[in-house]
């Protein structure tokens, strides 16, 4: 098949157009060729190609690129490739293209807004015919909106509103029209989209000068392709609102102890109901690591791609034979009644159902179409992930380093061992789990997107140390730093999560394939995500793995100094050297272990010769204060007090520039800080203040645009960031360029405020306002956590109560803050489940800390939370709530 690109670019002498084929979902192949144009003049690029020719029809995706003359890359298209359908045989195709930047309004165009609020998911777009095709990609409408064609000749409509030609839904915002083929027109094609409503009967024409588009000679080429870029009118004003829940905590009549698929289709029915259009879950990856406790933590995947089996509806499952099914029943029983999740319990009861329900049916399964069809698309993680859950159990830990054989991954040997008959059964079950869970979360995306819903899932910033990510490939990870955060108002001493941080470079130089392909994925089970820690593509706050206490990080990228540089901010006059390492003052040692801490000196303590009445640390790593020996030699206690003298550091080492030196964060909080000079305190304050304000808001800036941009580029879902904390001041810019919508919380201010919380009617319109997250209190939990003087400060400053006024109830607090954040200009207020259920005192637990699910201060928290009742139950508790939900809703005119 014969394909001729032509576009109209305006480009500098030096500069080339190139075309660039994509991969089929959409993101620019790897390894391959792109293709040049020649310019012809007047404006115009063309490139004949020779497409192999297909007895059924094949999409061909495709962008844009601008180089200079070297090859460096100026510019290229964003958002939504150019998709050509091409007929099977072997004709002529002429396509004419338009640029197409990131559109105004990128969410407008995304999976969540586009297709589920603006009813314009997949269609099928029909085999190409043979005339003049038009195309032009239009945002979420409303419903009963259709767009029009219509042009200067009579084919046309000669611009008759009552003549205009309707186009059909293609899919996606993209809409069609085929105009009668003719045999030749020497006169451009001069035309405009309108969109006409159904309900009202308004006809509005496109804004601009009107569109024109030279033909080919239709003789040549039976096929003609028009590609417009964006319908050019205001996208609609989409405002929605929804729930946030973490799915392990739903219940249901008849869940297994946690929630799974089937009790997230009672939140998608209760949020339809509600007048609500989004569910946001928490990560549902799999973390299984030690099948302990400790793997509820839902960020510590062991797998970006694997789904967690815990999360199998196994109601949905054929049946077991019927004394069994009835023994499990009456176990899944207890468990669901139970206050909690019992984590170690619920995962070892479907464990078993599940092995048993594989010996029984995994053989079909694995043999249907269906299963096939998901081992095609899923083999490159599905095949690594099986292994590494294999070996995992053979061993008995999921370290592999302690896998005797195994602690490298080798593609040969996975190979061989992968397709050995004598592993079959036990990779099989692996296999086996992906495709039910696989299976069952699509069609939960289904039935969400049958009822108005869209899904939001959560993207966590790290994986597990010892994830298959991570064994299957090192070179991306900084497996000698843990990512972490600085210290905040919920975190005096920072956060560790030990996470190993990426290699970035090392992604770069792969095209991010790695983190494209997660996008990838996410897009199979939801319409939109939030990007956990999304301060990350900027910067990551590292702390070397030897060290315990967040305040012992750096960010990275940074731009440390050199001790001379340092030495000369601070004009010490004492060597700076001794600021590299722990130094404590003989009074500070004496009240923490005594006078005896002179028994020290050589074992855990190091008298300055420089600097009189100091100590330095003789181990500067926490970790070596958990070592045998250290312990026997020092004592428990002694170690302990030691270990938290670690952080009495004014300057860090940075890992990836020799002798240079982060300073150390927070550290007019320490008793270092205390006894230096004042004129050298006053110097850091001024120093550490630019450091983490100033100095890296530029490289910051740019670091983000390279990582993000990338990502954003190349996918159709909904991007939510999750950017509280320390904000570098670049984000909101960068943000709002790649259109990621923020994340808005009152009581976390994102600039200086008068009254210390941020009101909502200040929100940007391109946000997701919410009350509060898993990581911190409730909203009812931070009502009570203010004093009787707060709670009415608030309530003057907050809610304009007259200052005479008594503090209304509890319920009408929590409806008028509620009725703000649903009044904001946000374009989404997704609400935490414990926070709509606020408005009704009768679905309150007894006390407000009992709903905070997570504790970030606490590294080894036990994700157990679950909701007291069913959503099914909360209904027959408060029949009144739901009906009050939607009428919050409908009144604040969110869709």
């Amino acid at each position: 098949m014969t394909v001729t690109f032509s576009i109209e670019y305006w480009a500098q002498p030096h500069e080339r157009l190139w075309l660039v084929g994509h991969t089929a979902d959409g993101t620019p192949q790897i390894g391959t060729p792109s293709f040049p144009l020649d310019y012809i003049g007047e404006g115009l690029w063309q490139a004949t190609l020779h497409l192999p020719s297909f007895p059924s029809l094949i999409p061909y995706i495709y962008s844009y690129r601008l180089t200079d003359a070297s090859g460096c890359v100026l510019r290229e298209e964003g958002h939504l490739p150019h998709h050509l359908l091409l007929p099977a045989g072997d004709d002529a195709l002429f396509v004419s293209d338009h640029w197409r930047d990131r559109p105004a309004d990128a969410p407008a165009f995304s999976a969540a807004f586009c297709d589920i609020l603006g009813q314009q998911g997949t269609a099928d777009e029909g085999a190409p015919q043979q005339g003049i095709t038009c195309f032009v990609h239009a945002p979420a409408l409303l419903e009963g909106e259709h767009i029009l064609l219509s042009g200067e000749s009579e084919a046309l409509g000669a611009w008759d509103t009552a003549r205009a030609l309707p186009l059909r839904h293609c899919g996606h915002g993209r809409w069609s029209i085929t105009l009668p083929h003719q045999p030749h027109s020497a006169s451009p094609l001069r035309y405009k989209y309108l969109l006409r409503s159904d309900k009202t009967g308004v006809v509005l024409w496109e804004e601009g000068e009107n569109r024109q588009t030279s033909l080919p000679d239709l003789a040549t080429y039976p096929y003609v392709y028009v590609q417009d870029s964006f319908l050019r009118l205001p996208a609609h004003s989409i405002r929605t609102a929804g729930l946030v829940a973490p799915l392990f905590a739903l219940r249901s009549d008849s869940d297994w102890g946690i929630g799974d698929f089937g009790a997230l289709r009672e939140a998608i029915d209760f949020a339809a109901a509600s007048g609500m259009h989004a569910v946001q879950l928490l990560p549902i990856n799999d973390t299984t690591s030690t099948r302990d406790t400790s793997d509820s933590y839902p960020y510590n995947a062991i797998s970006v791609d694997a789904l967690h089996p815990i999360y199998i509806d196994l109601n949905a499952l054929p049946p077991l034979p019927e004394a069994e099914q009835a023994t499990f029943l009456h176990e899944a029983k207890v468990l669901r009644t139970l206050p909690a999740v019992d984590y170690p319990k619920v995962l070892a009861l479907k464990e078993r159902y599940l092995r048993r329900s594989f010996e029984l049916w995994g053989k079909d399964d694995l043999a249907s179409e269906a299963y096939q069809n998901f081992y095609q698309t899923a083999a490159s993680w599905l095949r690594p992930y099986a292994l590494y859950c294999v070996l995992r159990d053979h061993f008995g830990t999921a370290a592999p380093t302690q896998w005797a054989g195994w602690e490298v991954y080798d593609e040969d040997k996975a190979t061989a061992y992968l397709d050995d008959p004598a592993n079959a059964e036990a990779v099989s079950y692996y296999y086996w789990l992906q495709f039910i869970l696989d299976g069952q979360m699509q069609e939960v995306r289904s039935y969400a997107e049958a009822r108005g819903i869209f899904l939001k899932g959560d993207l966590p910033i790290g994986v597990a140390p010892h994830s298959v990510d991570v064994w299957r490939a090192p070179h991306l990870f900084h497996t000698e730093q843990s990512a972490g955060a600085p210290p905040d108002d919920f975190a005096a001493d920072g956060q560790n999560w030990g996470f190993p941080t990426y290699d970035w470079t090392a992604m770069q130089a792969e095209d991010f394939r790695w983190w494209r392909q997660r996008f990838e994925q996410q897009a199979r089970y939801f319409h939109a995500f939030r990007i956990d820690h999304i301060l990350g593509f900027f910067r990551i706050w590292e702390v070397p793995r030897t060290q315990h206490s967040g305040l012992l990080g750096h960010f990275h990228p940074a731009l440390p100094y050199t001790l001379e540089e340092w030495k000369e901010l601070l004009q010490c006059h004492f060597p700076i050297e001794l600021l590299t390492a722990p130094l404590v003052h003989e009074d500070v040692l004496t009240e923490l272990l005594g006078d005896s801490f002179d028994d020290l000196l050589d074992l855990g303590l190091l008298r300055s010769t420089a600097y009189p009445k100091h100590y330095q640390l003789t181990h500067t790593e926490q970790a070596d204060y958990d070592s045998d020996s250290l312990q026997r030699t020092l004592g428990s206690e002694v170690a302990s007090v030691l270990q938290g003298l670690c952080t009495e550091t004014a300057l860090i080492a940075d890992p990836y520039k020799s002798c240079h030196y982060h300073p150390r964060i927070a550290l007019e909080r320490s008793r270092l800080f205390a006894r230096l000079p004042e004129v050298v305190q006053a110097r850091w304050r001024a120093v550490s203040d630019d450091y983490y304000y100033v100095r890296h808001n530029e490289l910051f800036r740019t670091t983000a645009l390279l990582r993000l941009g990338a990502l954003t580029r190349h996918t159709r879902l909904l991007l939510c960031a999750e950017d509280l904390g320390m904000i570098p001041a670049s984000v909101p810019a960068v943000l709002d360029e790649l259109q990621v919508l923020s994340l808005e919380l009152e009581r976390m201010p994102k600039t200086f405020t008068p009254t210390g919380w941020a009101r909502p009617d200040t929100f940007p319109s391109r946000s997701v306002a919410t009350t509060s997250t898993h990581d911190m209190p409730s909203l009812r939990g931070w009502w009570h956590s203010l004093s009787a003087d707060e709670q009415a400060r608030y309530c003057r400053e907050e809610l304009l109560l007259p200052p005479t006024a008594e503090t209304p109830d509890e319920e009408t607090i929590y409806r008028r803050i509620i009725e703000a954040h649903l009044a904001s200009p946000a374009v989404a207020v997704l609400l935490p489940l414990a926070d709509w259920m606020s408005l009704d005192s009768r679905l309150w637990l007894t006390t407000p800390e009992a709903e905070q699910i997570n504790r970030p201060e606490d590294p080894h928290h036990y994700w157990s939370y679950r909701f007291p009742h069913s959503l099914k139950a909360l209904q027959e508790i408060a029949p009144e709530w739901r009906t009050h939900l939607k009428q919050l809703i409908t009144l604040s005119q969110r869709l």
